[in-house]
């Protein structure tokens, strides 16, 4: 099968699609681990209706039930022969399971069945990631460029290691945003790792890119960056002032804000605003904060390692 064509708009609902599917199949695997299998269900159905959407969100509208989405995705991939014809079945199967286990049965679903099923759907998630285009690091921080060319000269990236936040090799780059098309984030990366080899840095594998918040070599503009553990609407609400993107890093997120923040007191400020948000407060890793202002600036990862093997992507735009 062939690399799903999408314009800008669809990359977009696609990434919160795939990012919906995905947090539905950590709910659904960690549930399985503690034997609530009937509670799993729903879970084990919804990253199969997210992940479906994102493969037919050329053909379909939005919000589609759950009916209308299931016939199209049987009319344009039930008869492909390129398309695997077990994710149709895994589809209608959970589909009906999700309905039984929701408004019919009382028993709990077999153990095996649940097991198999959840590794046929990390297969289908896999599928999915492989052949639906995301919403790049590279087109936000380009967006973030574009709607504030009068105040950005430079973007700065660290490469380090996130085992830890001390007493490891770390580099900083300065980068124009004229280089944003010529010299990506993931050629520094590869770059920087040869370096570190050729230098014999103990574990050079384990190092990745992280975007930071510092704007400007000689100025103290910066981005809001926060590392959440928990996202809900009211998280969301409370963040959405600010302005920014949300991305799916993992079993958590990552939220890059869209407006310069002018000056290293006035960015403090704000960080520190947000962690007295009662709303807010819980869900914000609070140690990535403080840490961010004993080095001046916040670092977000935006590359991926055998440590943490999910590239942020694109979940939401606030």
């Amino acid at each position: 099968m062939k690399r799903l064509q999408l314009s800008y708009k669809n990359k977009k609902r696609a990434s919160t699609l795939l990012a919906l599917a995905q947090s539905e199949y950590e709910a659904a695997e960690c549930l399985i681990e503690k034997k609530l299998y009937k509670e799993a269900v729903v879970h084990l159905y919804f990253t199969c209706f997210y992940a479906s959407q994102s493969l037919l969100v050329n053909n379909i509208k939005l919000n589609p039930s759950h009916e209308y989405l299931e016939v199209w995705l049987h009319k344009i991939y039930g008869r492909s022969n390129q398309f695997p014809k077990k994710y149709v079945k895994l589809h209608s199967r959970l589909h009906i399971m999700r309905t039984d286990y929701d408004y019919r049965n009382t028993y709990s679903p077999d153990p095996e069945i649940m097991t198999k099923e959840l590794r046929t759907l990390n297969a289908y998630l896999s599928f999915c990631f492989k052949f639906v285009p995301r919403l790049e690091i590279s087109d936000i921080i380009s967006g973030i460029y574009e709607d504030n060319k009068k105040i950005i000269k430079d973007f700065s990236y660290d490469v380090y290691c996130p085992k830890t936040y001390f007493h490891h090799t770390r580099f900083t780059c300065w980068q124009p945003p004229f280089y944003l098309l010529i010299f990506s984030h993931k050629k520094l990366n590869t770059i920087i790792k040869d370096g570190l080899r050729r230098l014999r840095v103990k574990n050079y594998n384990d190092y990745v890119v992280g975007l930071n918040s510092k704007l400007n070599q000689y100025s103290d503009d910066h981005l809001i960056m926060l590392d959440i553990d928990s996202l809900n609407p009211a998280v969301e609400k409370s963040l959405k002032p600010y302005g920014g993107i949300l991305l799916k890093s993992g079993r958590g997120y990552h939220f890059i804000g869209t407006k310069i923040v002018r000056g290293r007191e006035e960015w403090m400020k704000v960080l520190k605003k947000i962690i007295k948000d009662k709303k807010i407060k819980n869900s914000v890793d609070k140690k990535h904060i403080n840490i961010s202002f004993s080095r001046g600036y916040s670092t977000l990862r935006i590359t991926a390692n055998h440590i943490k093997p999910q590239i942020p992507f694109f979940y939401k735009e606030l």
